[in-house]
């Protein structure tokens, strides 16, 4: 990868509103949109597959940050300062609401202290992700903060191994060895979790959707954009295959009986193995094809969107979500409730990401870097 200087991309920034849209209709699958029967179902089936927007953010975060720092050389100090700012990026919004979270809950319904400072402690520190027990406790979706976490750990290793052995080599085989130590670990402390919990929610399952991103940052950018593909090939292929993905875990869902494809081993797998080199494609294509997708995505109310999306994603199933639905389900129809909660919520994230995300870590780097004169790194 010859291109070292850290990239943005508005089409991808887009995307990331639509993977957040994604996720909040997967949690509103239980919401009668239709008058009739079939038609509901249907739909049902299909938004009961959203859960896939959680991947599309992995296979994200995989692309960017190995476009961000694979050429980099992480020298203890450079790891630090890495570390650093992706806390920096994770940590006040989600220590925040969080807090919000558990005050709210400890005034309504009584409980013994210990216990509720106990849980607390776990799911601010993102401990939570780590057990069956916990991961849905707190804020739900903010287990997939803690894979996120993970591999933002093991990513420095990642790029080591990619330039010392090559991707297509020492990938494949990380993937493996840490699946294996996953299943291991846990089939050794069985209270832990499942090996299907495993498999959907943890770093040891779900790293494949982070190395497949990575892996086409990696090899579709050896050489300067210019000499990239412009003709909208890939972003057709990805948008293609990412429906056809989202067709086949359903009818795995459809098959096994169950109600998200994702809780069965055949839907895993396909979530996890196939769905990436869906996503992969279309990420490219959008990051190098100008056509009407990557035009609409990169749209200023989309940027606007995105940026917010990290604040949507936790908010839209945490205490300002619960304060709200009350409100709003007795007086609306269930789908125009759910809608309207929807843009009060997009505008409570942009009001969030505005007032606390964006000046808190602007504000943290601004400190580590004056108290640590540590090098400056890409946010």
């Amino acid at each position: 990868m010859r291109q070292t200087s850290p990239a943005y991309y508005p089409a991808l920034t887009g995307l990331r509103a639509l993977a957040a849209l994604a996720v909040f209709m997967f949690h509103q699958r239980g919401v009668a949109w239709f008058s009739s029967p079939k038609l509901a179902t249907d739909f049902r089936a299909v938004i009961s597959e959203l859960h896939i927007g959680v991947s599309v953010f992995f296979t994200l975060s995989g692309f960017l940050l190995t476009r961000r720092y694979a050429s980099r050389r992480f020298t203890p100090r450079v790891w630090l300062d890495y570390l650093v700012h992706r806390v920096a990026r994770i940590a006040p919004v989600y220590v925040v609401l969080t807090t919000a979270t558990f005050l709210a809950s400890y005034f309504e319904v009584p409980q013994a202290f210990g216990k509720w400072l106990k849980l607390y402690i776990v799911n601010v520190t993102l401990l939570k992700g780590l057990t069956e027990e916990w991961y849905l406790t707190g804020i739900g979706p903010a287990w997939s903060l803690t894979v996120e976490e993970g591999f933002y750990l093991l990513a420095p290793v990642l790029f080591w191994l990619g330039w010392r052995f090559g991707p297509r080599r020492a990938w494949p085989l990380l993937a493996l060895g840490l699946a294996g130590l996953g299943l291991g670990v846990y089939a050794l402390l069985p209270g832990l979790g499942t090996y299907m919990f495993v498999l959907k929610a943890t770093i040891f399952g779900r790293l494949t959707e982070f190395l497949v991103g990575a892996g086409f940052a990696w090899f579709f950018f050896r050489e300067t954009p210019e000499q990239t593909p412009k003709r909208g090939r890939l972003t057709l292929l990805g948008s293609l295959a990412l429906g056809l993905a989202v067709a086949l875990l359903t009818g795995i869902h459809h098959a096994a009986g169950v109600g998200v494809s994702i809780v069965v081993l055949p839907g895993a797998l396909a979530n996890n193995l196939l769905l990436p080199w869906a996503t992969g494609l279309l990420l490219v294509g959008l990051a190098t094809e100008t056509t009407w997708l990557s035009r609409g995505l990169g749209s200023a109310p989309l940027q606007l969107l995105g940026r917010a999306s990290y604040c949507f994603y936790l908010l839209h199933m945490g205490v300002v979500a619960q304060w709200l639905r009350p409100w709003l389900v007795p007086a609306l129809a269930p789908p125009v409730a759910t809608l309207v909660l929807l843009a009060l919520l997009w505008l409570a994230s942009i009001g969030l990401y505005y007032g606390l995300e964006k000046p808190a870590h602007r504000w943290l780097l601004q400190r580590w870097h004056r108290h640590k004169g540590a090098p400056q790194l890409p946010g």
